[in-house]
């Protein structure tokens, strides 16, 4: 009898610690306003951003001018999910014809072309 409960001990303690993931679709794919070279550096950058963090290490989410870093952690008894959102810089591509300004996504159009003299941009 003993032998039969350290053996389902055994057989089940390994599953209740295992983390569990959810498969996470890729952002990037969606972003079909940029290359592929300009989708890999801003991946490269947002990682290498979150990861500066010693709390919010992961690369969660980009989204038009925003991006967020964080952690979920669930060991089978506690569940915690942290995370803190960010702007991305001015002038990052965010649609078709569209930039981030000021954290939001604007038309390119909107922007001044030219300086014109006594001309205050409002955006």
């Amino acid at each position: 009898m003993q032998l039969v409960l350290f053996i389902v001990i055994v057989t089940f303690t390994p599953l209740s610690c295992e983390v569990q993931s959810e498969s996470t679709p890729d952002i990037f794919e969606n972003i079909d306003y940029m290359s592929k070279k300009c989708k890999d550096k801003l991946r490269e950058d947002l990682v290498k951003k979150c990861g500066e963090s010693s709390y919010q290490t992961q690369f969660v989410l980009v989204s038009e001018c925003t991006y967020k870093c964080g952690e979920e952690h669930n060991n089978g008894q506690t569940k915690a999910k942290t995370s803190q959102q960010f702007r991305l810089n001015d002038w990052t591509p965010c649609g078709h014809d569209r930039v981030c300004r000021d954290g939001q996504c604007i038309d390119r159009c909107l922007l001044p072309f030219v300086n014109l003299k006594d001309d205050k941009v409002t955006l």
